[in-house]
């Protein structure tokens, strides 16, 4: 089980760690490394970037380019990927991806919505009905919920 803990990083499952925002890049990939094999990416504006894929769900994680904890942990993500036609999903992740105690994957997007804060319910389309959430990210020092689908 994956859990969320904004402002603070993202635990991972089995005992594999914690990825805390400001811890360096080596020690993320590493972590990480416990669940998965880790590729190293780049994405435009960070500092390194890397992914992993862990039963259905990748897992990305960026080092912030600038600011107190430049260099370190900045954002991480974890996407579902789309249905067979290229939908979102319409069912339950296989891993749990944990937030104030709901599985935000594991339910219809309707009854995990509450639990987001204001500003990722508006980013994240509240206008689709049905469905599964598809990916949730958290970015230092608050969330972020991209669109994806």
């Amino acid at each position: 089980m994956f859990v969320l803990l904004p402002g603070t990083g993202l635990v991972l499952p089995h005992h594999a760690g914690t990825l805390r925002f400001g811890m360096s890049g080596y020690a993320a990939q590493w972590a990480v490394s416990m669940l998965c094999e880790v590729r190293i990416g780049a994405v435009a504006g960070t500092a390194w970037a890397f992914t992993g894929e862990y039963l259905g769900l990748t897992l990305s994680v960026w080092g912030a380019a600038d600011g107190p904890r430049a260099g370190g942990v900045g954002y991480v993500q974890l996407a579902r990927g789309t249905d067979a036609t290229g939908g979102e999903p319409t069912g339950p992740a296989l891993v749990p991806v944990v937030h104030q105690g709901v599985d935000l994957f594991g339910r219809p997007r309707a009854e995990v919505v509450p639990y987001l804060p204001g500003a990722a319910r508006v980013d994240h389309g509240l206008g689709r009905s049905g469905g599964y959430v598809q990916a949730i990210g958290l970015r230092c020092p608050g969330w972020c919920v991209p669109v994806v689908g």
